[in-house]
């Protein structure tokens, strides 16, 4: 029998190339030989009519086989065309999704052909699915094809922002997708935003979901059952942060690891500011290092946050012309402003005493006051914050006017964790950085102004600055204040 001629095959293949492309859930029932739930088809469908799909995901749904399942079936439809899959962990990609890819083309109702490797599937020039790692983001650099590239994040939820960045500048090509799947463990990273962003199709599955829970039955095996979903219930009781990640496929709104809760920033963005009390007024600066860091002078009391000036980068001497136009506009003691003393901040500093400004220099990495229950003046400047934003205190908590509400969302970014000291050591600005993609100026401008400077450590011979006492809240209960204060024309 004679072969078709080269048109027509041609013709044929891309009849079927459509067929495929156009019916994900029916060629996955038809190739594979897999009948999706409800919601896994919903999430194949929803890949097929968007560029970007996000799914936050419960336990035992079938997220890692549906991601499988969409590899697979990118790459029939999709001729040339990559599939680039990742994960939280390497572990993730290699132990988790692939296995699950080759399961799937071992026992496919027909030959899907390539050459299967351990994490790489080669079906032809420009033309496959590999497994990617995601230590560094130049993993994601240069995997382009005329049809686009379909890129699947499982375990999500620990995305940074530069890795999804990069992923990002790999769907110029038409064609390309991302689909982000996980469990919504944080409430913060690329993730977490890509559920309050108009560019993302995204889809919630709870383990309350799963057919066998419906059912009370198992339907599919593998599945969430009604006596797991039930156990859980019971196991998470006093972890209502698992329970809402693990088996009602939301994002916890805290998390153990955070500092501030994000209920108390809320509420400071709520709270009503009475009168300025002008004798407690107190000065943060955070003084930017280059790039796109700002540079934030902040005003407060011990009420509320009266003041918020943000600048771009300048020269040392307009930022510190700047400081002293802030601080004697709103009536700021020199004493009573505090700057951020690491890299630029020292020349700032330095310049500032230079003009008879005994202003208090904050090194974040130096020391805590409390060095029991702190790993440094970072950690504990940033509990003080958290003392003050406190909403269950009998005296209110600090207020932050709706106009500075980012710098409210900062005050929830930060995580903590415990050295082996049981020390409060707090995420370091660069850790931010890289999971949130921004620098968090505003917090930490706020958080320099209750930080402990029990001493300014310059002398000033003949300053024009009388002796002046630090509030009671810069100031620990157990130090002796007037020790602090030596000499008739200066500070110590």
């Amino acid at each position: 029998m004679s072969q078709k001629p080269k048109q027509a095959q041609r013709e044929d293949a891309l009849a079927y190339i459509k067929t495929v492309k156009d019916d994900p859930v029916g060629w996955i029932k038809k190739a594979l030989g897999h009948t999706l739930w409800a919601k896994q088809a919903e999430i194949m469908n929803a890949i097929r009519d968007n560029t970007l799909v996000a799914v936050k995901s419960a336990n035992a749904v079938g997220k890692s086989f549906v991601a499988a399942c969409a590899a697979i079936w990118y790459l029939e439809s999709n001729c040339p065309g990559y599939v680039v899959t990742t994960s939280s962990s390497w572990m993730g990609v290699e132990k988790v999704l692939w296995p699950e890819i080759h399961r799937l083309i071992a026992y496919a109702k027909c030959k899907l052909g390539g050459r299967l490797l351990k994490l790489e599937w080669q079906c032809g020039p420009q033309w496959g699915a590999f497994g990617v790692s995601t230590d560094v983001a130049d993993n994601f650099a240069g995997f382009r094809t005329p049809h686009g590239v379909f890129v699947i994040v499982d375990e999500a939820s620990a995305l940074e922002s530069d890795i999804m960045e990069a992923i990002m500048g790999l769907t110029a090509t038409g064609g390309s997708k991302v689909l982000l799947i996980g469990n919504p463990l944080r409430p913060s990273g690329p993730f977490y935003d890509a559920f309050s962003s108009q560019h993302w199709k995204c889809i919630g599955i709870s383990a309350l979901d799963s057919p066998n829970v419906v059912y009370g039955r198992e339907i599919y095996p593998g599945l969430a059952t009604k006596e797991w979903a039930d156990k859980q219930k019971i196991e998470w009781k006093n972890n209502q942060a698992a329970y809402s990640a693990r088996v009602l496929g939301e994002f916890p709104e805290e998390t153990d690891d955070i500092v501030i809760p994000k209920a108390w920033c809320d509420a400071a963005l709520e709270r009503n500011a009475p009168k300025i009390d002008t004798n407690m007024l107190t000065m943060g600066c955070d003084i930017a290092r280059g790039g796109g860091d700002r540079i934030v002078l902040l005003v407060r009391d011990q009420h509320a946050v009266r003041h918020v000036d943000v600048t771009s980068h300048q020269n040392l001497m307009s930022t510190a012309g700047r400081i002293i136009h802030v601080a004697k506009e709103w009536g700021v003691e020199p004493e009573r402003v505090k700057i951020d003393d690491i890299g630029l901040g020292g020349g700032v500093t330095d310049r500032l005493r230079e003009l008879d400004w005994p202003v208090m220099g904050v090194n974040f990495g130096k020391q805590a006051y409390d060095r029991v229950q702190f790993f440094n003046l970072r950690s504990e400047a940033y509990w003080r914050l958290r003392e003050a934003l406190d909403p269950n205190k009998e005296i209110p908590g600090l207020a932050i006017p709706e106009e500075y509400k980012e710098l409210a969302m900062e005050c929830s970014v930060p995580l903590r964790e415990f050295t082996s000291k049981g020390q409060i050591k707090l995420e370091s600005k660069k850790e931010i950085v890289k999971r949130l993609g921004h620098s968090p100026d505003l917090s930490d401008a706020l958080a320099i102004s209750y930080a402990y400077v029990p001493s300014v450590t310059v002398f000033i011979p003949n300053s024009t600055h009388i002796k002046r006492d630090m509030d009671t809240q810069d100031v620990p209960v157990d130090v002796d204040r007037e020790a602090m204060l030596v000499g008739d024309t200066g500070w110590n």
